[in-house]
């Protein structure tokens, strides 16, 4: 039974993660308007039906995201490109969610059908900045990694983090916003 942690106002279950290279999703304080995400996490029916219908097979450590807690805000949000250092931060305003809701503008169904148009197979955009721009997962890369669709200026592909994990492990608080 996962145990139940307080952060400040935000209580979580905690799940440990199975990944040693990956900080515990927990830290991330992933939440609904200041409230603990309250959505079920995907069956793994609903993951497997969602990757035959794409043709992917999505990385452990998003599905691990994906059960500790399906969707929302993550307080841990900000992250500084790859190779950028005097680029500014991007921030993950929302992670999509995945279950049998496949209109619902934040359900990783209704997404994925969008952007893998622009996008292309083997990529799925998990999460949104606040501006619209997608985070996604590049599945054509060993290990998948993770990339930044910025729609306006003119759909540039920004590389995030060589994989989920190192995503995942350098998201922080955005000092702008202190």
């Amino acid at each position: 039974m996962p145990e139940a942690i307080q952060f400040g106002p935000f209580r979580q279950e905690h799940h440990e993660t199975k990944f040693e290279n990956m900080r515990n999703i927990t830290e991330l304080n992933i939440n609904e308007k200041g409230k603990p995400v309250s959505r079920n996490p995907p069956s793994a029916e609903i993951i497997n039906q969602f990757q035959s219908h794409f043709g992917v097979i999505l990385p452990e450590a998003y599905i691990e995201l994906l059960r500790h807690t399906n969707g929302g805000h993550p307080e841990l949000g900000s992250i500084m490109p790859i190779g950028r250092p005097n680029a500014a931060r991007w921030g993950v305003n929302r992670f999509y969610h995945l279950d049998d809701d496949k209109s619902s503008a934040t359900s990783l169904w209704n997404v994925t059908e969008k952007w893998q148009k622009i996008l292309g197979e083997n990529a799925i955009a998990f999460a949104s900045d606040g501006g619209g721009n997608q985070f996604f997962i590049d599945m054509k890369t060993s290990p998948p990694s993770v990339k930044l669709c910025v729609h306006d200026e003119n759909y540039a592909i920004v590389e995030i983090a060589p994989s989920f994990e190192i995503f995942i492990d350098a998201l922080s608080f955005d000092p702008d916003m202190i």
